[in-house]
């Protein structure tokens, strides 16, 4: 068994086995690898297929053998590391950024799609009542529910109706934050999903911390590919999870840049 720790900076890759496969939910698989890592819940590693590239991925689970929970978009990166089974080797480099703070009371979660994978760990680890608000766009998408169950009290929301509460999760958050008193709310997921969170949060006067996604080559805050504009706030050093208030006037729930540079905007539901 591998245990390690790397401290803020550049990180060597390490060869890692893959202790077990489990396929989770439609296109969705966990990689449990034979290491153990000083990581919190909220923060990342990257994950290499080796020949192939590395890629930002958080953990699943931080509590013995980490985890990465890897959802396939048809991608070469992910074919490849879809075709990897028990007993393969990826390499490991992390853990990196800010992840949760780790706080105390009722509490509202809200998981978009394979957004719930920071959160599972964040509810194991909260001191207090949770809720998760688990939305996807089918049923076929829904991931973690009876993990989730044995810590937290669980909202379904499907796009289509087919199990659950047909609307998105964020539609529901005021009326769940109402009911359950909660003092604290934490997000991941489609960024107009959680834009319109930090707006709930900052209008309730509720912290709230939100977990973001960006294209990320370094990982350390060297290369500048993940920073908010104009804030200038790196997503893999100084997040990925944000406090909302410091996200106010930033790109976040506007717009992301590819590759190349090039503004994407974003709509809002």
């Amino acid at each position: 068994m591998k245990e390690f720790s790397r401290p803020y900076g550049v990180a060597e890759t390490r060869p890692v086995t893959i202790k077990k496969v489990v396929n989770e939910c439609a296109n969705v698989k966990t990689f449990i690898l034979d290491c153990q890592m000083k990581a919190q819940p909220g923060q990342f590693g990257m994950l290499l297929v080796p020949a192939v590239d590395e890629r930002p991925m958080s953990f699943s689970n931080v509590k013995g053998d980490v985890s990465f929970t890897v959802k396939s978009y048809g991608g070469e990166y992910t074919k490849k590391l879809f075709a990897l089974k028990k007993g393969d080797l990826v390499g490991v480099r992390g853990p990196y950024g800010k992840g949760f703070k780790i706080g105390r009371g009722p509490a509202v979660f809200v998981a978009g799609g394979i957004g719930v994978t920071p959160l599972l760990p964040l509810t194991k680890a909260w001191k207090g009542d949770v809720t998760v608000i688990l939305g996807a766009k089918t049923s076929k998408e829904l991931c973690f529910k009876k993990e989730l169950k044995k810590h937290a009290n669980i909202i379904i929301t499907t796009d289509d109706g087919s199990e659950g509460t047909k609307t998105f999760p964020h539609l529901i958050l005021e009326e769940t934050l109402t009911k359950t008193k909660a003092k604290n709310i934490a997000a991941c997921g489609p960024e107009p999903m959680m834009n319109a969170i930090m707006d709930i949060g900052l209008s309730m006067n509720i912290p709230t911390q939100l977990s973001l996604e960006r294209i990320m080559t370094c990982a350390t805050g060297f290369c500048g590919q993940c920073t908010l504009d104009p804030s200038g706030l790196r997503v893999c050093a100084d997040g990925p999870v944000f406090d909302a208030n410091d996200l106010v006037g930033t790109e976040f729930g506007v717009y992301h840049r590819d590759k190349t540079g090039v503004k994407h905007y974003f709509r809002r539901k």
